[in-house]
Parts: structure tokens; C-alpha cells; sequence
């Protein structure tokens, strides 16, 4: 898996994964995510999603979610980011530095 990838799923572990699904400014966050990561050229796959929410334990309904939207944003399929602001500058830079 790239390193990339490996940062955002991080970035997601950090997010309470315990939940059935994520709340509103994770879900944007997440969205956000995978559709810079796609325009980096390196997109999330839902089975690195599923790998990681596996491995760390994260709710099978919140791993789902997240995995839906990765490969819907693959795919090249239109997603709604409510609250694109919640995707960070410093989070845009710190995937950049890793592609």
C-alpha cells in the first residue's frame, strides 16, 4: 500500500471509528480525502479500507461507509462533500509530501 494511502487511513483511525457511521465533519473529511488523493493519482481503494478497518478493529458498518465512498470516488462517480472546508491545507500538504 502506498504511503500516502497509509497517511489517510491514519488520518481516518484518528476518527471514532466506533461509530455506525461518521459524523458530518469526519464524513467530509473522508470525502474530501479520497477525491484529492484520486487527484494525486493515487486513489483509495475500498479494499485498503476494508484492510485497515479490519486490522484496527473499526465498526463494520462505519468500514462499509468509508469504503462505499472510496470506491465511488475511484470510480470516478460524483460524491456530494458537504463541508469541503473540513479537509485541511495542512492535511492537503502533508499527503502531497508523500506522492
Amino acid at each position: 500500500m502506498p504511503a500516502v494511502i497509509e497517511k489517510a487511513l491514519d488520518y481516518i483511525s484518528g476518527m471514532n471509528t466506533s461509530a455506525s457511521t461518521p459524523q458530518p465533519m469526519d464524513e467530509s473529511t473522508v470525502k474530501g480525502m479520497f477525491k484529492y488523493l484520486k487527484e494525486l493519482g493515487v486513489p483509495a481503494s475500498a479494499t485498503y479500507v476494508k484492510e485497515r478497518g479490519a486490522q484496527e478493529g473499526w465498526s463494520p458498518e462505519f468500514t462499509a461507509k468509508v469504503a462505499g465512498w472510496a470506491e465511488k470516488i475511484e470510480s470516478g462517480n460524483r460524491i456530494v462533500i458537504k463541508n469541503p472546508e473540513y479537509f485541511s491545507s495542512y492535511m492537503k500538504e502533508q499527503l502531497r509530501e508523500l506522492v
